[in-house]
């Protein structure tokens, strides 16, 4: 009897600090005339959104919570994706977004456009829609997620800091977090050619516009460093610090941090961060 008590309060006391259900209160929006609520796991995921949901499972799906709203004529849809790690939130989130005509509205990672709002919050990736596009729907979707969001902790990803060099700094907004073959593919397809035999790896890559050139910036950790030498060798790459390495048509120069971080940039890069790089 003891030893039931015990594991009844342990139980209790897990669920206690578990994530809540989400709630969207009966206020948020003017002239709500329905709002129905679904819940999908990771087996009732491909019911949902059919072809994508490999993406999702690749990144670390966990569940989705789908609120179809009616107000003002107007058809809303919420998704608030659970996912494995703020990482992958923000992962999916990264290469979801697409011309912002807003970002860090609500939140420091979203994305505002007329039909949708994109945000990535601790463990959550939120994705609002409306039907109309108008002004007023924007408005209503800001609502939404404004009562979505404000329901879990403030818990803020930690991007690495190679990112936060006074060059970079100005380009944050354009950081995708990539960790396996659909991610590229969907989010960075330039490079999609370099990781096709990559099993296992999680990349930051940012594009850097300057002077009416671009060029990239990653930081990649491998499994092991026999999985950093495979993928060297498939791609012709020498270990050669800060000297450039051209590929086909393409320019790389590579730095070996530990045995399994690879710190490279595709495309011409100014000497000042070549310097820092080599330092990081």
């Amino acid at each position: 009897m003891k030893n039931t008590l015990i594991l009844f309060l342990f139980l209790f006391a897990g669920n206690c600090f578990a994530q809540q259900p989400f709630v969207l209160r009966d206020d948020v929006l003017p002239d709500i005339t329905s709002v129905n609520t679904r819940l999908f796991d990771k087996d009732g995921l491909w019911g949902y959104i059919n072809g994508g949901a490999d993406l999702y499972l690749e990144y670390g799906f966990e569940q989705v919570t789908v609120f179809d709203i009616k107000a003002g004529g107007i058809d809303y849809k919420a998704d608030v994706y659970r996912m494995a790690s703020p990482e992958a939130a923000f992962g999916i989130f990264s290469i979801s977004r697409f011309k912002c005509q807003e970002s860090a509205r609500i939140t420091t990672d979203d994305c505002l456009t007329p039909y949708q709002y994109i945000a990535a919050k601790g463990n959550f990736y939120f994705s609002i829609s409306n039907s109309s596009g108008s002004p007023e729907a924007q408005v209503h979707l800001l609502a939404i997620a404004g009562n979505l969001l404000d329901q879990i902790e403030n818990q803020s990803i930690e991007k690495p800091s190679l990112f936060n060099y006074e060059m970079l700094v100005p380009h944050l907004s354009e950081l995708k977090y990539i960790s396996g073959q659909l991610g590229m593919q969907n989010g960075f397809v330039r490079w999609e050619p370099l990781f096709q035999q990559s099993k296992s790896y999680r990349a930051w890559i940012m594009p850097v516009k300057q002077d009416e050139s671009i060029f990239y910036v990653a930081m990649v950790d491998f499994a092991d460093s026999a999985d950093m030498e495979t993928f060297m060798q498939k791609n012709g790459l020498t270990a050669s610090n800060g000297l450039n390495q051209a590929i086909g048509n393409k320019v790389f120069t590579l730095y070996i941090k530990q045995n399994m971080r690879l710190v490279f940039t595709d495309g011409v890069i100014p000497e000042s961060l070549r310097d820092y790089l080599e330092k990081f």
